[in-house]
């Protein structure tokens, strides 16, 4: 549990500490009550919920139970514009009030659209969650509205910067390795149909950068070199382009909006094939809990008022079974398509967290990006969750004291081949 400072300071956006009261486990949380979300980075745009005198070392860990559920909504699952929420990617994006949310529609079509946030219901079934209304902007393609020569094909993280919509993709299976160019920049989020779009920009990172972004609270920013985090792992095709496990790489949201040529990135978490998150991938041994070939991080982001790096997505293969590559899973009649878990049941969504004093570590050149480990990781729970759970993608709303998270696939109920995500919203207890 997180000391009454933490938790009083992370309150005050949400109206309880000293004597008021913050809203209760009850049936609803207005998602629209602030007024500035706070996604542009500037001098003080990020929450420092630490107490005035703490420095960044005397801030907690996170533990998983310091999470707690606020509340969900539905998607719908007609189509809107160029695509719908079915099969969807879903990384996701905050708007500029928190009110409204960017998220990535059908795999197939990568296109963006903007809903907004219905009230958040605190309920265990899909008809007690409010359905999010139709998108005030329908979805639009966005990865081929210019010169796209390496086949950026995948839509990997989302930001919204003073107006403009910053995307990060990935080509889906680059067999060569050779994509470096993978970044774009819609320059008014509120035309996304009519928006000039600039790019590809190059993340000196690469693959392994060009993920989710998420801000850096104040209080780390000095010793973590920057104001902003971009990551991404592996769990898509052809590992060895990728960070096998998540990463956390610096940079100046102003270099992407500007179109630095590179622009620069200062990794401070990051692993590779060589030296992976966690050896055996496949699990042969039946030991491994932390990291395999079914791993992957769709978001991660520096806790305020905590020194915790948090990282969430999905994992399977950990138990005694493993991981296999296209074998005929327990029970089953065909083979899996790739990497998939012996047991069927074997699957989950997960977390990692790290210490943000490892990081700092690494800036201060005392630790390599790849010897940092957890401080603690497993499965994570969530009320709503497909058969075989996925995140999406995840954003933090810093006013509101929220993480949004999408559960893909997890909405069964509007028709026989609909399956839009759900958004989940936690807060800190």
């Amino acid at each position: 549990m997180l000391h009454r400072a933490l938790v009083c300071s992370l309150l005050i956006s949400l109206g309880g500490c000293d004597g008021a009261s913050a809203p209760d486990a009850g049936s609803t949380v207005d998602a629209g009550s602030a007024v500035d979300a706070g996604s542009a980075v500037d001098a003080g745009s990020a929450v420092d919920a630490a107490p005035p005198d703490a420095g960044p070392v005397e801030l907690p860990l996170l533990a998983v139970e310091d999470l707690e559920v606020a509340g969900a909504f539905r998607l719908p699952s007609a189509t809107f514009g160029a695509s719908d929420l079915n099969y969807a990617n879903g990384v996701i994006a905050l708007g500029a009030t928190g009110e409204t949310m960017f998220i990535v529609g059908h795999a197939h079509q990568q296109a963006v659209a903007e809903f907004r946030i219905p009230e958040l219901v605190q309920g265990e079934t899909l008809s007690e969650l409010n359905m999010a209304d139709p998108p005030l902007q329908p979805f639009v393609g966005v990865l081929d509205r210019v010169d796209n020569p390496q086949a950026i094909s995948r839509v990997t993280g989302m930001w919204l910067q003073d107006g403009a919509l910053l995307v990060n993709g990935v080509e889906y299976y680059d067999a060569p390795g050779d994509n470096t160019h993978t970044t774009l920049v819609l320059r008014d989020a509120s035309d996304l149909a009519g928006s000039t779009v600039d790019g590809y920009f190059r993340l000196e990172g690469r693959a392994h950068a060009s993920g989710w972004f998420s801000a850096v609270p104040e209080a780390h920013r000095e010793a973590l070199g920057g104001a902003m985090i971009a990551g991404n792992s592996s769990g898509l095709p052809i590992i060895s382009r990728l960070s096998v496990g998540p990463t956390a790489f610096v940079f100046a949201v102003d270099d992407v909006v500007g179109g630095a040529e590179p622009i620069p990135t200062s990794p401070l978490l990051d692993y590779s094939l060589a030296t992976p998150l966690r050896e055996d991938l496949a699990n042969g041994g039946g030991d491994n809990d932390l990291w395999t070939h079914l791993s992957r991080a769709v978001y991660g982001f520096v806790v305020p008022g905590t020194r915790t790096y948090a990282t969430f997505g999905h994992s399977g293969g950990h138990g005694p079974m493993g991981v296999c590559y296209k074998c005929v899973p327990e029970g089953r009649d065909a083979e899996c398509g790739g990497y998939c878990s012996r047991d069927p049941r074997d699957y989950s969504l997960m977390y990692w967290f790290f210490d943000v004093e490892d990081l700092a570590a690494v800036r201060a050149g005392t630790m390599a990006p790849h010897e940092v480990r957890p401080y603690a990781h497993g499965p994570f729970e969530s009320p709503f969750a497909d058969g075989r759970p996925q995140m999406g993608g995840g954003a933090w709303d810093a006013e509101r004291g929220l993480l949004y998270l999408t559960m893909l696939a997890a909405d069964r109920e509007q028709g026989r081949y609909a399956n839009p995500p759900v958004v989940v919203a936690y807060r800190l207890r």
